[in-house]
């Protein structure tokens, strides 16, 4: 892999714009997508591609942020949650 393709959104908590991120994603060859104020249910981001893993901080309240990360390179990333 010579490089990554990143994307970012503001989603407001909206539910439509969620659901647009796998087409757009999958069109624009996006390999990692940060979201700000994902539609989360039950405290997690919900609508998230399939071909995507969803790292967010947990809390009581729905995450403020989430970081999406396609799951053939999710591997070669590390997570330093302390900061």
């Amino acid at each position: 892999m010579d490089s990554l393709a990143f994307a970012q959104i503001n989603t407001h908590h909206c539910k439509a714009a969620m659901v647009h991120l796998s087409p757009y994603t999958h069109d624009n060859k996006v390999d990692v997508l940060i979201i700000q104020e994902p539609c989360c249910h039950n405290g997690e981001p919900c609508y998230i591609p399939p071909e995507y893993l969803a790292f967010f901080a947990p809390s009581n309240k729905n995450p403020r942020a989430s970081l999406l990360i396609k799951r053939d390179i999710a591997h070669k990333f590390m997570f330093l949650h302390q900061f």
